[in-house]
């Protein structure tokens, strides 16, 4: 597997300010992978689940460094320690300035609650996301300069296997399918519960399998609680959880200063789109992720703050997604499969905000401005490889 997109971000952002570099993301999607890479030195990889390190951490995280060679260190899993926080803390205070410190987790590390002291200022956070179409680390796609880049991993290939390294290297329908479920089942009895304690882990299971038919719609808490049988409060609660592992995310909608704006619930999509049956919902998925890992970047280095939102008016009139920029409407993207018939909707909300660009994305092969209105007609693809 060749070097993640982030590594070059890191080397000169983080690790070049003496800041300890986060990265957090889902399981299996590259993390310890991208932390190696950056490694100088090999023996300066330490895993929270190797019994050794965990006895010389929890004495003394100085003692690591008598065997460490020159470079950054990397603390892999470090969260799962309840209290995690003081001693990283305690041990970038004192050697932080010489020795670089790269903690990678599955959880978000921001908002892992285990811990005490805060580590504000001493860190700058990355989030890593699945493989998508353009990749690379050889060009950083920049939001005021957008520009078609070169084809790595096929739409296609990405609609039946994901972005994650294992099924996407693959090559195999089924062998991503068999890696999926065995990731799942992971994630619900290991993950979940050191990350909550949770008891009703079937139940929990449940509610991840109930997802994929949710994705691209307005979720319905008060319908999941119906289908599980527990209090509205637990549902939520839960699917806060599956967040925080980076399971799935959710969209919110925007409103400020839409007209007739109606204020819905978020819109849910998940990190492995392989379980949609639904092609047309999983294309939005796929969409979706590419969009959020776009905003993430750019976020994280600094560009702006970027967020995923979509819009929904009173009307029932629905664009898919909004790219916020500084809290403005930067982007309105609408994702219609084989449709080139511009959507009237897309027309009428573009209007509101003059200053974004309007993208309807298709599979069809087109890439052309519609003369009447700013919107660019673009297939799904060739959008996709402008991104992150």
């Amino acid at each position: 597997m060749s070097e993640r997109y982030l590594a070059p971000i890191i080397r000169d952002d983080a690790l070049k300010e003496s800041k300890m570099a986060f990265i957090s993301g889902p399981r299996q999607v590259g993390k310890t992978h991208l932390a190696k890479r950056l490694l100088a030195s090999p023996q300066n990889y330490f895993n929270w689940d190797e019994t050794p390190f965990k006895k010389k951490w929890i004495r003394d995280p100085l003692t690591i460094l008598q065997e460490t060679g020159p470079g950054p260190i990397v603390l892999d899993e470090l969260h799962k320690y309840r209290f995690w926080k003081r001693p990283l803390k305690g041990l970038y205070d004192r050697v932080g300035k010489d020795v670089p410190i790269i903690v990678t987790g599955s959880a978000r590390l921001d908002l892992f609650k285990k811990g005490g002291d805060s580590l504000l200022g001493r860190y700058l956070p990355y989030r890593l996301h699945p493989f998508s179409v353009a990749e690379d680390t050889a060009t950083s796609p920049d939001p005021d300069h957008m520009e078609p880049r070169t084809i790595r991993f096929p739409l296609q290939d990405l609609m039946q296997l994901s972005g994650f390294p294992d099924p996407l290297f693959s090559g195999s329908a089924e062998k991503a399918g068999r890696w999926s479920r065995l990731r799942l089942d992971q994630l619900v009895r290991e993950d979940i519960r050191d990350f909550r304690n949770i008891r009703d882990v079937e139940l929990i299971k449940l509610l991840v399998e109930l997802l994929p038919d949710r994705v691209a719609s307005p979720l319905s808490v008060n319908s999941l609680r119906e289908d599980l049988q527990v209090a509205y409060a637990t549902v939520r609660d839960w699917i806060s959880v599956l967040q925080s592992l980076f399971i799935c995310f959710a969209i919110p909608p925007y409103s400020k200063k839409i007209a007739r704006s109606l204020l819905k619930e978020p819109k849910i999509y998940l990190m492995d789109w392989t379980g949609i049956a639904d092609s047309g919902a999983r294309l939005e998925n796929v969409v979706a992720v590419h969009l959020l890992k776009t905003c993430n970047y750019w976020t994280d280095i600094g560009k702006g703050l970027f967020e995923l939102r979509y819009i929904r008016t009173k009307d029932k009139q629905e664009v898919d997604f909004c790219v916020l920029r500084d809290h403005k409407p930067f982007w309105l993207i609408e994702c219609k499969s084989n449709e080139t018939t511009i959507s009237p909707t897309l027309r009428n909300l573009i209007e509101q905000f003059p200053k974004a660009s309007a993208f309807q994305l298709t599979l069809q092969d087109v890439d052309r401005k519609i003369p009447a209105h700013p919107i660019r007609l673009i297939q799904v693809e060739r959008f996709l490889s402008m991104l992150v």
